[in-house]
C-alpha cells in the first residue's frame, strides 16, 4: 500500500483526502489529486527540481561504489502546480533498493494541505569505471605482464563478471583464453600459472601420523599451490593424489 503524506489536516478532511486519492489512482496511470489553487499562489514545480531531488535519493540509497554514476529520469512532467512556500517531494522505491540498469520509482508531491501528485518515474542508472583491459592481444596461457595492460574508462552497469580496477591485481596471472586488445580483463579469464606443470619430476611426501615417507614421482597433470593433482610413483607405478605445497612438492596424506 501507498504511503499518503497528510500533515495538520483534522481528521474529516483527511478522510476525504484519502478518499480522493484512492478514486484518483483507480481511475489512471498517472495520479493527481487537484487542489484549486489560487492563481496568485501557484508555483510551477519544474521538473528540474524533480530530476535533482530523484537523483539525490537515488545516490543516497545506492550501495556500489564506481568513478562516476549516472542517473536518467523518465516520465517526468514539465512542471507541477503547487502552492507557494508549501510543497515537499517524497520518494521511494518500486521494488527496494536502486540497482544498475532501469529502477521504478514512486514519486508523491505534497503540501500540508493535499496530495498535488503522485506518479511513477524510470530511472536508469548507469556506472563507469577505469577498469584494467588488455594492451594488446594475449595469448592464451600467457604470463601477464606491466607491458600487457592498461587502465581505460569503461560503461560498467551490466557487467556480471569480476573486473578489476588496479594493474597490479593480475599481474603475473596467467590467460586461460586469447584475450584482445583494449577488451576488459575479467576474473574468470585468468588464473595463477601452475608450479608443478604435467611431466615434471616431484618429489612425493607420504605423511602418515608421525612417518614421513618420500619418493620421486611424475606430476601426471599441472597443479598450482594448494591444488590437488595425481602423481605417478616412479618406483612402483602406483597413481596417488597429493596436494601442491610448492614448486617441486607433493604432499599425501594417509
Amino acid at each position: 500500500m501507498r504511503k499518503v503524506y497528510i500533515i495538520g489536516c483534522n481528521w474529516l478532511f483527511s478522510m476525504l483526502l484519502i478518499v480522493g486519492i484512492a478514486i484518483a489512482q483507480s481511475g489512471s496511470g498517472l495520479h493527481h489529486t487537484d487542489v484549486g489553487i489560487p492563481s496568485e499562489e501557484i508555483f510551477n514545480l519544474s521538473n528540474q527540481i524533480l530530476k535533482e531531488r530523484i537523483e539525490m535519493f537515488v545516490l543516497q540509497h545506492y550501495k556500489d561504489n564506481h568513478e562516476e554514476i549516472v542517473v536518467n529520469c523518465e516520465n517526468l512532467p514539465v512542471s507541477i502546480p503547487v502552492r507557494k512556500n508549501d510543497w515537499d517531494i517524497q520518494v521511494e522505491s518500486r521494488y527496494g533498493g536502486i540497482n544498475n540498469g532501469t529502477n521504478l520509482l514512486d514519486v508523491t508531491v505534497f503540501s500540508k494541505r493535499s496530495v498535488y501528485k503522485q506518479l511513477t518515474v524510470t530511472v536508469r542508472v548507469q556506472t563507469f569505471d577505469y577498469i584494467v583491459v588488455a594492451k594488446k592481444l594475449i595469448e592464451r596461457h600467457q604470463k601477464i605482464n606491466e607491458n600487457d595492460v592498461e587502465l581505460a574508462y569503461y560503461e560498467t552497469t551490466n557487467f556480471k563478471r569480476q573486473y578489476f580496477t588496479n594493474v597490479e591485481d593480475v599481474i603475473g596471472f596467467r590467460t586461460k583464453q586469447i584475450l584482445q586488445a583494449g577488451k576488459p580483463i575479467f576474473a574468470s579469464t585468468i588464473e595463477l600459472p601452475p608450479i608443478i606443470k604435467r611431466g615434471d619430476v616431484v618429489k612425493i611426501r607420504v605423511r602418515l601420523k608421525n612417518l614421513d615417507v618420500t619418493a620421486l614421482g611424475k606430476a601426471l597433470e599441472d597443479g598450482r599451490l594448494g591444488e590437488t593433482i595425481q602423481v605417478k610413483n616412479l618406483s612402483s607405478g602406483k597413481r596417488i593424489a597429493g596436494e601442491v605445497i610448492d614448486e617441486k612438492t607433493v604432499l599425501v596424506r594417509l
